[in-house]
């Protein structure tokens, strides 16, 4: 009877429990405000246009949301452009992605997205309508917006590409109203401009195109009056009906016929109701008074939204003015007074085996047995026995069994398992059928005064080696290899027999242990790594190998959560802070491993992991406080899981982790045990667009430059950007249209030509550029969506930098200009100059010639003259240098000097040489004698002569006459 009602205990607070978890997490309830950036917090519409923006319209005006970051339209962003509406009740986006806006006053705009620009609309409705008043807007699958006036007129407008406005009377109510207060007499069916159109008393609008119907007025009365009902009438995705009253909805599912009432708790009408179907999550109705519903489809049990704990900031009672359920299936709530509410739905992809209130602490340990049962240690001191799929079957309770803290489960060879505990010691548990549970347990603990016992009794770890033998882990006592003895157990440490236990008090805290496939035991304790052969014969010839003092310490930071080994016999290293290393080999020569690491830079959300577990694909799931990451060691890409795929919120457990039988995997966790199936987790394979949604110039937004404007569009409908050289100083804002799970995006940017490597910028969306040079670039940024890495979704933008005046092509050919007309000029003036240069050279030449000329005529002269007197007076015996310089009327030192300086010879030699020459002229031409001729040369002695003639001939004057024969 005490194990059945322990069952019956268990299952009621597990459905309890798992339901309170499903109403915690199912949801995913996201709160914007004026804090926010919303210009203000009356929201009283909401709409995603096809680009994937949301835009909003508020008591303040229009604005655009791209999951980040508000861009608000209160004041005109185009010179062009009329006033901003304030005051927005609705909006609609029609085929050419034009905005029409409808106010609270009755007004009608279009904000035209591409240039950012108003447009009231007055003149275009005045030949259809008398009253251009607009109470209601409404959308066509045709991309065209249906008006209707205050006189009830029906009109359909639209935009055309050149940004015309086109609009046509669709139904006309002149006759069919009350003058009085314009209220329609009856329903109103028309049929014009190719359309059938009804306007009902009830303010519901309906247009068909005819496309060649022949139908009479009352046929197509009779369908719109249907369709009227029918639009009353909801169906949801699992085929279920959903009937809207005056007071109520109502609940039909015509599969097993069963209905139920959802009666409304407010009345009156403030905006337009809406119905949204969120799948398996349940239903969401939004009344004519402003009550927001929420309708659990499992248990068909109804609440004001108000009143779940994710709206916990919304006051009861409160109202909301529009509900939304966009094409991604996220539910946009937008409330009468404060702000917006987005809803993510995840998939419920985990579940939470729940165990009873007094093990609110944690499962520390889980451990399959061979037929299934699973054996769950907590952190209360009570050990479960549950079935496969997680129902209780047996509780080991700490009152009667002493079992304690269970923090591993290891089963050896023989069939025994062994029980490590924090506090408690080791307990062997040996089966025995003939015991409650099946087990008979026994403890072995610290004994001081016996050195032979465990050191200590926080044991972590217990694990068997190749070679048979168990080793434990204990955190106040380092290791122990437990050795039979004479049939006793002893356990051999570092103070009965492990001489080369590392000392100082290290590696005494161990959390772990595991064999590689070389027969080295890796033992992880909170100092770091320590490792030993196992090919040993004696424990004091144990060799252990620690690396706190090396790069290995580094890499596994110090505390070692967890060690793994998959099924390739890959060794994985858990560590707190360091992310996860896998050992790739063992350098034994410096007797150190080599690793592999991955943490944050390659794709992990956290470096702090806790568990690690491997499933039957060979991926390894990774265990952390913020999620669950996969990493797939054939592709070598990690995938995170966080709340936005169903992770529920816990607090994960250190190596508490499981492989069930079943195919699932179950990991420990503060809540209880988180059940999943690798193969069934689905992630939205949605590739999100990417958008550069901001820009600044020089610190200042790029559409602020009004009196020269650098753009005439919205910067996302940009694609060429020209700047100054002025504005080489620029800052772009991007973002990638994710409204699931903004942070589950990583940007990387790029301008190419200017950048050679990729900027990784994890979520920032922001890139800065400084003093970029003139010349074309092209800016990239690529969004990376870490659920699907393969996935990456680009935007780029031509960018080009203009050269300063002084370096444009006008200024270049305007320098050219200038070099040519100068060289031009320079040329004439240098040939100017040459000219002249060689005129006055020439002059100066001639002169100088003349002058020379004429001195040399003068020189000459006198030359002449000197040698006519020495020639005309050699025959004298009185002749000297007076005589010919008194002849010449000089002195005898004005005669030397100039003589000299003419002949450089002194008048004796040039009188000397003039005789000799007129020597040899009367040697060439007389027969005289050689006495004969030295006479009337001049000379009185023919011996002086023959000598001079010797001396200046190089010959006597005989041998000088027998030469010329």
């Amino acid at each position: 009877m005490r194990k059945l009602a322990y069952i019956l205990l268990f299952v009621l607070l597990s459905v309890s429990a798992f339901a309170q978890n499903t109403e915690k997490d199912d949801l995913l309830v996201s709160h914007y405000t004026e804090q926010n950036g919303l210009p203000n917090n009356i929201v009283n519409c909401s709409l995603k246009d096809k680009e994937g923006f949301m835009w909003f319209g508020t008591w303040y005006g229009l604005t655009r949301f791209d999951g980040t970051r508000f861009q608000n339209y209160s004041n005109a962003v185009s010179i062009v452009s009329d006033q901003p509406p304030r005051k927005i009740e609705t909006i609609m986006e029609d085929g050419q992605g034009n905005i029409w806006i409808k106010t609270l006053d009755w007004k009608l705009s279009v904000f035209f997205k591409r240039t950012e620009r108003f447009e009231n609309i007055f003149d275009e409705l005045k030949p259809y309508s008398r009253n251009l008043q607009i109470i209601k807007i409404q959308s066509t699958p045709e991309g065209k917006v249906l008006l209707l006036t205050k006189d009830k007129s029906l009109l359909q407008a639209y935009t055309l590409p050149d940004g015309r406005i086109k609009v046509q009377l669709i139904a006309s109510s002149r006759g069919k109203i009350n003058k009085f207060d314009y209220q329609l007499k009856d329903n109103l069916v028309d049929i014009r401009s190719g359309y059938a159109g009804w306007v009902g008393k009830d303010y519901r609008i309906f247009v068909q195109p005819l496309k060649g119907s022949k139908w009479t007025k009352k046929q197509w009365y009779t369908y719109f009056q249907r369709k009227s009902v029918e639009s009353n009438v909801y169906k949801d995705s699992f085929g279920c009906l959903w009937t809207v009253g005056a007071t109520s909805i109502k609940y039909f599912n015509p599969r097993n016929g069963k209905q139920k009432l959802f009666p409304f708790s407010y009345f009156g009408r403030i905006t337009s109701p809406s119905f949204c179907d969120a799948g398996e999550h349940g239903v969401f109705y939004l009344t004519e008074a402003g009550e927001a519903l929420y309708i659990d489809r499992k248990t068909l049990e109804m609440r004001n939204v108000v009143t779940l704990p994710q709206l916990r900031d919304e006051k009861h009672g409160a109202h909301f003015f529009s509900m939304n359920m966009d094409r991604d299936g996220i539910l946009w709530l937008s409330s009468t007074n404060n702000g917006i509410y987005r809803f993510n739905f995840p998939k419920r992809q985990f579940r939470i085996i729940p165990l009873p209130p007094c093990d609110k602490e944690g499962v520390r340990s889980l451990f399959q047995l061979k037929n299934g049962d699973v054996w769950v240690g907590t952190r209360s001191k009570n050990l479960y026995v549950l079935d496969i799929n997680g129902k209780l079957k047996f509780k080991y309770s700490y009152d009667r069994y002493h079992i304690g803290s269970v923090y591993y489960i290891m089963a050896d060879h023989k069939g025994n398992l062994w029980l490590s505990t924090k506090g408690d010691g080791l307990v062997k548990a040996l089966p025995d059928k003939s015991v409650e549970g099946g087990y008979r347990f026994v403890h072995y603990l610290h004994n001081a005064a016996n050195p032979l016992t465990i050191s200590g009794n926080n044991v972590y770890i217990t694990y068997e080696d190749s070679h048979k033998r168990i080793w434990v882990g204990t955190l106040d006592g380092g290791l122990n290899l437990i050795v039979e003895h004479n049939g006793s157990i002893e356990f051999k440490n570092k103070y009965n027999g492990m001489k080369n236990y590392p000392g100082y008090g290290l590696y005494l805290e161990v959390r772990n242990m595991v064999e590689d496939r070389w027969g080295r035991i890796w033992v992880g304790t909170i100092d770091g790594l320590m490792s030993f052969n196992t090919n040993f014969d004696d424990v004091r010839h144990i060799k252990f190998n620690s690396y706190r003092l090396t790069e290995t310490n580094t890499l596994a930071n110090s505390d070692v959560y967890a060690l793994y080994k998959d099924h390739r016999q890959n060794i994985w290293v858990c560590t707190f802070g360091g992310g996860l290393s896998r050992i790739s080999g063992y350098d034994k020569k410096q007797n150190l491993p080599l690793f592999k690491s991955l943490g944050k830079r390659e794709g992990l959300r956290n470096d702090v992991i806790v568990s690690i577990l491997e499933d039957n694909s060979g991926r390894l799931w990774l265990g952390n406080d913020h999620g669950l990451s996969c990493y797939d060691p054939v592709t070598d890409r990690i995938r995170n899981f966080d709340n936005t795929d169903g992770f529920p919120h816990v607090d994960m457990e250190e190596t508490s982790s499981l492989k069930n039988s079943n195919g699932e995997l179950w990991m420990g966790c503060k809540q209880g045990i988180l059940a999943f199936r690798p193969e069934a987790l689905k992630t939205k394979n949605v590739k999100y667009p990417v958008y550069i949604v901001g820009c600044q110039i020089n610190n200042r937004n790029i559409r602020s430059y009004v009196d020269d404007p650098i753009i005439d569009k919205a910067i996302n409908y940009v694609d060429r950007l020209e700047l100054k050289h002025s504005q080489s100083m620029f800052t772009l804002e991007f973002a990638a249209l994710n409204f699931h799970n903004r942070d589950g995006v990583n940007y990387r940017y790029k301008l190419d030509g200017y950048d050679k490597e990729w900027h990784y910028n994890g979520s920032n969306r922001i890139a800065s550029y400084t003093n970029v040079p003139s010349g074309d670039y092209t800016f990239v940024v690529q969004a990376i969506d870490t659920a699907n890495p393969g996935k990456i979704s680009s935007c780029r933008m031509q960018i080009t930098i203009l050269p300063p005046w002084w370096a444009t092509w006008w200024a270049y050919t305007f320098y050219m200009f200038i070099f040519v007309v100068t060289a031009y000029f320079a040329i004439r003036y240098a040939k100017y100059q040459l000219k002249m240069k060689n005129d006055i050279y020439i002059q100066t030449k001639v002169s100088e010639f003349k002058k020379k000329f004429y001195l040399e005529q003068q020189d000459k002269l006198f030359v002449d003259n000197v040698s006519s007197i020495i020639d005309s007076n050699l025959m004298q015996e009185d002749f000297d240098i007076e005589l010919i310089a008194k002849q010449l009327g000089m002195s005898r030192s004005s005669f030397f000097k100039r003589l000299k300086a003419l002949t450089d010879l002194s008048p004796s030699d040039f009188v000397k040489e003039r005789k000799l020459a007129c020597a040899v002229e009367l040697l060439k031409t007389s027969e005289l004698s050689i006495a004969d001729i030295a006479y009337k040369s001049g000379f009185s002695d023919s011996g002086y002569f023959g000598k001079c003639f010797r001396k200046r001939y190089g010959m006597s004057p005989r041998e000088f006459v027998n030469s010329q024969k």
